[in-house]
């Protein structure tokens, strides 16, 4: 039997005993999961969705690609529909970015070379999710916010300087194809809808995972430090880690930096259900956010030291 197989059957069965035999506290995580969905993620996330899939559907994105095609061709070597990406994977949020690069390739829009660079930097947290929800909502304080947002965005600039330039040719911009005004309309809605309930799903199942941590820790008596539970939750998903980290220091500041960056395995396994769908390697992507998160990290620690931010 492949080794995958049985990883995935051991964990199934395990994930079903400790629902088991800690029925009341996962029936509370699955509840704070979807509270934080609806509070946080949902109102954060769906209008850039409903926005963005609007717009896909419009003459915008060609005028847009032709207005900044020689900025973006001799910044980042992309020019045509890629534009649309850069500048939707930065406003939209998690993992907009990455489907919108996906959608783009599968409609032969981009080039795989261009796709392949794009999703190592296009598919990033939004600024309504970083100022509202981390910077107001958690920690209280939209000037870290803020600040949080201006790391983020320079990680994924670095990213981009840092990762080979595609070689491949550029695509034809092409032409629009007409859609009315009511069924762009309709199937903006009926993807958004589905995008964000996926990634309710996602929170919840992370929130689960999450308590499943907590309460076997607490069997074994090993207690984590709240810096190291704000990592560990961090890693599996950016909501219950940036929760875990409300106290404002230097140190926490930098990890949920990083924990943005990064994205956290809920938000990995989203984007990496639309990349599967294509021939873009899955490790290269996964690679490219362990490094912008550590990059991240590293930026808001440095910068912490040199600006009066706290």
């Amino acid at each position: 039997m492949n080794i995958y197989i049985v990883i995935i059957t051991i964990f199934a069965v395990i994930f079903n005993l400790i629902i088991l035999i800690f029925p009341k506290n996962i029936m509370t995580s699955a509840s704070n999961g979807l509270i934080l969905w609806y509070k946080y993620a949902l109102p954060s996330l769906f209008p850039f969705m409903l926005g963005i899939n609007f717009l896909k559907q419009t003459p915008f994105p060609l005028i847009l690609s032709k207005i900044l095609s020689p900025v973006t061709g001799r910044a980042f070597k992309i020019r045509g529909y890629g534009t649309f990406a850069i500048v939707s994977g930065l406003l939209s949020g998690y993992p907009i970015g990455a489907k919108i690069v996906c959608d783009l390739y599968n409609e032969n829009k981009i080039s795989k070379g261009e796709a392949q660079y794009l999703i190592s930097f296009c598919n990033n947290s939004g600024p309504l999710f970083i100022i509202g929800t981390v910077g107001i909502g958690f920690l209280h304080n939209k000037d870290i916010g803020y600040f949080l947002l201006a790391v983020h965005y320079m990680s994924a600039l670095a990213m981009a300087l840092i990762t080979p330039k595609p070689k491949a040719r550029h695509l034809s911009i092409g032409t629009y194809k007409y859609i009315s005004l009511w069924d762009n309309m309709r199937e903006s809605l009926m993807t958004s809808i589905s995008s964000i309930t996926v990634i309710g799903g996602y929170i919840v199942l992370f929130s689960i995972i999450c308590a499943m941590i907590t309460n076997i820790t607490a069997l074994l008596d090993i207690r984590l430090s709240p810096v190291l539970s704000g990592i560990v939750y961090g890693l599996l998903e950016i909501t219950n880690g940036c929760s875990s980290l409300t106290d404002i220091t230097q140190l926490n500041i930098s990890i949920i930096s990083g924990i943005i960056a990064f994205g956290g395995l809920s938000i990995q396994s989203q984007s990496i259900g639309y990349i599967s769908l294509t021939d873009i390697p899955i490790g290269r992507y996964f690679v490219s956010k362990l490094i912008q998160g550590t990059i991240s990290f590293s930026m808001a620690y440095i910068l912490m030291e040199i600006l009066p931010i706290l």
